[in-house]
């Protein structure tokens, strides 16, 4: 398929900031590019914190203190027209990428059908249930900073040979205009809003992205996938007579534990792929900001969910996604983003399968309040990205 431009203004929708953005032209885009010479075609990985010095920055930034409080300031978000076309819930910062088509990883919907099992939380995982439904525990919150802003956005493990895999939305990890990834990304698995980590604090080691998404940020491609470290969780320094510490100012004193590997602590979903428009599913995430009549009915503190019999298709010139999925009927605003779609979920055992990710919502009947959800179509070229980065080691 010939290339075609298109240029669109687009906005993040759903990953969340607690102060004003300041973007720098970074590395550009031909130094990105050139950093994924060893992926396949289709394919773009790029370094986060690999080395042990930049793996202890990211631990040094997101603090206990600094984690317990990310979740309880006022959003910024932008305000969007209340049309029947899509809205997407945002950011007060735009993207305007010129995207481009498919490549030619991307086969049509009626390619082959398949799916990959997951892995199962251990029994010793803690059981959440809201609105009857048992949650998944390989859900949680993504932290991120963009150059002095900090974000979060929904997230979920999934099945990977090393147990290391984190699925979220595209602009949830990079940052397409200055083409590199975000700063300082993290994942925290069943997030609370008291900032505990139960089940650990998970570093980005590698971020893997469509081709198409990483040069123009095409929201038909809006989906990533990154490699983790092993965990951490932050416990209180004792001495050796078990008194807590603190600092000279009366504070607590923590120390880092490891939690060893993301699947081993609350397992990983399954993966689908050419699956369809049309299926039933639930969607999960961590709603927050507010919707265009400035309601607020979600405080991002828990994780939320929705539940549908049948997606359809969608396509909306307004935001050149030509191949969208559309769950009709949730609500979900801001810091959602990212958080999955699962279908053939199981609330027992607490498993699924991946076959979609929150990437914009909607208020489509103009009422003011969001009322849809869409995500990428997830097909051979969804697969492809996913099957190289669950091949990848970490330590």
């Amino acid at each position: 398929m010939p290339p075609r431009a298109k240029r669109i203004a687009l906005t993040f929708c759903g990953a969340l900031a607690t102060a004003s953005v300041f973007l720098s032209a970074g590395p550009g885009l031909v130094q990105a590019l050139a950093d994924t010479a060893s992926a396949p075609a289709g394919i773009t990985t790029l370094p986060m914190a690999q080395s042990d010095a930049d793996l202890q920055k990211v631990v040094d930034w997101w603090t206990p203190d600094r984690l317990k409080h990310a979740s309880s300031y006022a959003p910024k978000t932008e305000a969007s027209t209340a049309t029947a076309s899509a809205s997407p819930s945002s950011t007060a910062t735009t993207l305007t990428p010129a995207a481009a088509a498919a490549d030619s990883t991307t086969k049509a919907p009626n390619s082959k059908t398949s799916a990959l099992v997951g892995a199962a939380p251990p029994k010793t995982v803690k059981t959440v249930r809201t609105k009857n439904v048992n949650l998944p525990p390989t859900v949680g919150k993504v932290f991120f900073r963009k150059g002095t802003a900090e974000y979060w956005c929904s997230a979920s493990s999934v099945h990977a040979k090393y147990g290391n895999v984190v699925a979220t939305a595209g602009h949830c990890a990079y940052d397409v205009k200055a083409g590199k990834p975000v700063e300082s990304w993290v994942f925290i698995p069943s997030y609370t809003g008291n900032g505990a980590t139960p089940y650990g604090i998970y570093v980005g080691h590698t971020l893997h992205i469509n081709d198409t998404y990483a040069a123009t940020g095409d929201f038909d491609f809006d989906y990533a996938f990154v490699t983790v470290h092993h965990g951490y969780r932050w416990d209180p320094d004792k001495d050796t007579n078990g008194i807590p510490k603190k600092d000279a100012k009366g504070q607590p004193l923590y120390k880092t534990v490891d939690t060893g590997r993301l699947e081993s602590q609350v397992g990983g979903q399954g993966f689908a792929w050419n699956r369809g428009y049309v299926v039933a599913a639930y969607a999960f995430g961590y709603p927050a900001g507010p919707n265009t009549d400035l309601s607020r009915p979600y405080t991002g503190l828990t994780m939320e969910s929705c539940l549908t019999r049948a997606t359809r298709k969608i396509s909306t010139q307004k935001w050149e996604l030509d191949n969208g999925v559309l769950f009709s009927g949730c609500g979900f605003t801001a810091g959602a983003s990212g958080g999955p779609w699962l279908i053939k979920y199981s609330p027992s055992r607490r498993i699924g399968y991946l076959n979609g990710v929150n990437s914009l919502t909607y208020d489509l009947n103009g009422d003011g309040r969001n009322d849809s959800v869409s995500s990428p179509y997830f097909n051979t070229a969804t697969y492809l990205v996913y099957s190289y980065a669950s091949r990848q080691k970490t330590d």
